[in-house]
């Protein structure tokens, strides 16, 4: 079939955007503060430089195989059964991380916004806006990415109205925490900044050459590193050390905090602006899992199996308990189970494909 070329280079620095920004947001800068205390903006910053490495590898394969995405320069690298392996575990672990995202996102807003709404009703509604997003081709997401990526500014506005109560002097002394606690502060960043691994399967649909494409996901993540190194110097200049300890949404309660004659609840406004990136997050793993099926299955497009995986997906995250050890856990599993794939695996089919002198110029189907 024809190769389509969906997504400008613009669109494509969105998509990894909106990709990126997810539901470890609002509780990133207490995670990484368990660990990096409040030099955790020095591990966000560090957990974006590896991702600049993860990506790059991401990219330099998308090179030798322009025309391909994973699912089928795998095959080509390290033969069909290997590759068709690869391939499965590819779209498991997009659809694994598509009901953690419905997981995280149902317990938040449970907390904060709709205490008395039974969980069936929120999944049904991220899952249903989901699948009727995903269900569409990347020319259209990638639309839609770029017009909803203002409302990122909002979020930072409504942060920057934190500091009327700033105090610098809590991030003193620089490096306090050690450099082995950066860097495990800096593998709970890099968690939540889980999304730029979307390359390897839209790489081939993006007008632009090699180079295009690799400045404009580069200023994607730069962009990530510094929104998330904003929102952990914001919580930890307005919280002390021992307050931001025991206060495990801090975005969330600086803006509880604040009140106004006009607006009284700004936290509220925050979490229904930050719902369109959690819903954008979940609508690149549910269409990249589903574009991956569709070719191991061998399906005519991925419609038909995005409405599948969206059931399945709503079934099961049904079934897992709003339990706070239940959720780190699924936390946990998907934290470390993603190296795997974003790091291993894409670093390994490298070395084999040049080792092996693979390259590649197929034509793609037509999404």
């Amino acid at each position: 079939m024809n190769n389509k070329k969906l997504l400008s280079k613009s669109q494509l620095m969105f998509f990894i955007l909106q990709s990126q920004i997810g539901v470890g947001l609002l509780s990133l800068p207490y995670v990484v503060h368990l660990h990096a205390k409040n030099d955790g903006w020095i591990s966000v910053i560090i957990a974006g430089m590896i991702v600049f490495v993860f990506m790059f590898i991401m990219w330099a394969l998308g090179k030798r195989f322009p025309n391909d995405t994973i699912y089928e320069y795998s095959n080509k690298i390290v033969g069909k059964y290997v590759g068709t392996v690869i391939s499965f575990f590819y779209a498991l672990n997009f659809f694994i991380i598509s009901i953690f995202v419905v997981t995280i996102t149902v317990s938040i807003l449970k907390k904060w916004i709709l205490t008395f709404t039974p969980p069936y009703v929120i999944i049904l509604c991220i899952v249903g806006t989901g699948v009727y997003l995903a269900r569409e081709n990347l020319k259209v997401i990638g639309r839609f990415y770029t017009f909803v990526s203002i409302l990122i500014f909002f979020l930072v506005f409504l942060e920057l109205l934190s500091y009327k109560d700033a105090n610098y002097r809590y991030l003193f002394p620089i490096g306090q925490a050690g450099f082995k606690n950066i860097m495990i502060g800096s593998h709970d960043s890099l968690t939540a900044m889980l999304g730029f691994e979307s390359l390897l399967v839209i790489y081939p649909f993006v007008k632009g050459n090699a180079k295009d494409i690799l400045k404009n996901s580069t200023i994607a993540i730069t962009f990530v590193t510094l929104l998330y190194t904003f929102f952990l110097i914001t919580s930890y200049v307005v919280f002390s050390p021992e307050e931001i300890k025991i206060v495990s949404e801090p975005i969330l309660y600086m803006l509880k905090a604040l009140s106004y004659e006009v607006v009284e609840r700004l936290d509220l406004i925050f979490l229904s602006i930050w719902v369109v990136p959690i819903i954008t997050s979940f609508v690149t793993y549910l269409h990249i899992a589903s574009v991956g099926m569709e070719k191991i299955f061998k399906q005519s497009n991925h419609k038909k199996v995005t409405l599948v995986l969206g059931i399945l997906i709503m079934i099961i995250s049904v079934f897992i308990p709003q339990e706070e050890q239940i959720i780190e856990k699924f936390n946990i599993l998907v934290s470390y189970s993603s190296y795997i794939f974003i790091a291993i695996i894409p670093l390994i089919l490298l070395i084999v494909s040049i080792i092996r002198k693979k390259k590649g110029q197929s034509q793609l189907y037509e999404n």
